[in-house]
C-alpha cells in the first residue's frame, strides 16, 4: 500500500478527488451477490487549514428500496460508538464521580458480575479498574469475536445467522461465562473485547445513579455537543427531522445478511449500538478537539503498540493509527487519533493537518480496508491540497 504522489491541488480539486475515490471503493466491491458486498458508502474531510469540508456519498442507502445514499444518511457506528462511552466515563472522571484507578466494584454490585471469566476468579474480578476496562487490560474475553471454549458461534456470527433473537446485557454476560474462558488475569495483558464495554456502561449507571448507561452518553456527550441525529437505536426513539420525518438509516452487512432493524442487533450495546451521521461525527470529534465534554489529552497517551495490527495502537478506551508502523513508505503521513467499527466505520483527527475524517461503508468487509482506504485515498488527497491564508 503506497500513497500516491501528486501535484498540489485546491479544495475544490480535492472535493472531488474524494468523492471518486469513494464512488470507485463502493462500486469495486459492489454487485456481484457475494457476502462481502459493500453497497453503499458515505464520507466526511473537514481541514479548516486547508479550506476543505468535504461530504461524499456513493451507491445506496437500502438494498429494498433502492434508496440513494445521502451525506445525511444515518449508519450504525459499530466500535466507533466505543469512543462516546469513553468520553462520558471521562467526563465522570472529571467531575469526580469515577476514579479511573478504582475497583469496577465500587459502582457496581460483585454480584452482577461475578463467574466472568478472569483469571483469579471473582476475587480477581473484583479488582478490576475502570481503568483497565477502559484499555481493555482485565483479562475478559470478547464474547462478541473471540473464538469460544466449547465451539459455540461467536455473537459476531450468531447475530447473522439467528437475526430475530433479541439479547439483554445479563445474556451478553452469560453468554461470556458459558462459553469463554479467561485470557489472563486484570491488567496482565491486553485483549480487546466488547464485554469491557458492557461492563463501563454498568459503571456509569452505577456512578451517576441514571437508570441506563445511554441516558449518561447522551447527557454528558451527545445533548452537550448539540448532536440532533445520534441515538442508540436499542434503547432510544428515532430521531426525526426538522420535516417531522424519521431520519433514514443504511443498511448494515454482516457475512451477507442485512442487520438493519433485526431483533438481534440488540447484542451491541455500549460496545457499538450508537447510530449517528458523519455531520454528528465531526461535531463529536471537533468537540474533543475542543475540550468538549473531554479533550484528547484526557484520553491520555499509554497506548498497547501494535494492539489491533502493526501501526494501530489502542489506548484509553482511543486508538492511534501510525501510517509508518502499518507500511514503512507512509511514515510521512500524519498519525490519526479516534477509533474504527467493524462495519467499516471510521472517526479520526489528524492533530498535524488540524483535520477530522470521518465515514463509513457499513459492511463488515470493510473491517480493516477502511484502514487502507483511509491511507492510500483519503490522506493523500488532504495532503496534497494546498493550505489557506489564516487569520489572525
Amino acid at each position: 500500500m503506497i500513497a500516491a504522489v501528486g501535484c498540489s491541488h485546491s479544495a475544490a480539486e480535492a472535493r472531488e478527488r474524494l468523492d471518486k475515490a469513494l464512488n470507485a471503493a463502493v462500486t469495486a466491491d459492489a454487485g456481484d451477490d457475494d457476502a462481502d458486498d459493500v453497497h453503499g458508502g458515505v464520507m466526511l474531510v473537514d481541514a479548516p487549514r486547508h479550506g476543505l469540508l468535504s461530504r461524499s456519498a456513493a451507491g445506496i442507502r437500502t438494498v429494498a428500496t433502492g434508496a440513494p445514499m445521502t451525506a445525511e444518511t444515518a449508519f450504525l457506528s459499530a466500535s466507533v460508538g466505543k469512543l462516546f462511552v469513553a468520553a462520558a466515563v471521562l467526563n465522570a472522571v472529571k467531575d469526580g464521580l469515577i476514579e479511573l484507578d478504582a475497583p469496577m466494584t465500587r459502582y457496581v454490585a460483585i454480584d452482577a458480575v461475578a463467574g466472568l471469566p478472569v483469571v483469579g476468579g471473582d476475587d480477581a474480578l473484583a479488582r478490576v479498574t475502570v481503568r483497565q476496562l477502559l484499555s481493555h487490560r482485565s483479562g475478559l474475553p470478547d464474547y462478541f469475536s473471540d473464538a469460544s471454549s466449547d465451539g459455540a458461534p461467536r455473537l459476531f456470527d450468531l447475530i447473522a445467522s439467528a437475526p430475530e433473537r433479541r439479547y439483554t446485557r445479563q445474556d451478553l454476560l452469560d453468554y461470556a461465562r458459558a462459553h469463554y474462558k479467561p485470557v489472563g488475569a486484570p491488567g496482565e495483558r491486553f485483549h480487546y473485547a466488547d464485554t469491557n464495554s458492557d461492563l463501563l456502561g454498568m459503571v456509569l449507571e452505577g456512578a451517576t445513579g441514571a437508570e441506563h448507561f445511554s441516558d449518561v452518553v447522551r447527557a454528558r456527550v451527545i445533548d452537550p455537543l448539540g448532536l440532533k441525529h445520534t441515538w442508540y437505536h436499542a434503547f432510544e426513539a428515532h430521531p426525526t427531522d426538522a420535516a417531522g420525518d424519521a431520519i433514514p438509516v443504511a443498511d448494515v452487512f454482516v457475512n451477507g445478511v442485512n442487520l438493519w432493524g433485526i431483533a438481534a442487533l440488540s447484542a451491541d450495546q455500549a460496545g457499538g449500538g450508537l447510530v449517528t451521521t458523519v455531520d454528528d461525527l465531526r461535531a463529536f470529534m471537533r468537540g474533543l478537539v475542543a475540550g468538549t465534554p473531554v479533550s484528547f489529552d484526557d484520553f491520555g497517551d499509554d497506548y498497547a503498540q501494535d494492539a489491533m495490527h502493526a501501526g494501530i495502537d489502542v489506548g484509553l478506551g482511543v486508538w492511534r493509527i501510525r501510517p509508518g508502523g502499518v507500511f514503512f513508505l507512509l511514515a510521512s503521513q500524519p498519525t490519526l487519533v479516534g477509533h474504527s467499527g467493524a462495519t467499516g466505520v471510521w472517526a479520526y483527527y489528524a492533530k498535524d493537518l488540524d483535520a477530522v475524517v470521518v465515514g463509513a461503508v457499513s459492511s463488515a468487509a470493510w473491517q480493516e480496508k477502511h484502514i487502507e482506504f483511509l491511507l492510500s485515498e483519503v490522506l493523500p488527497a488532504l495532503a496534497a491540497t494546498r493550505t489557506t491564508p489564516q487569520g489572525p
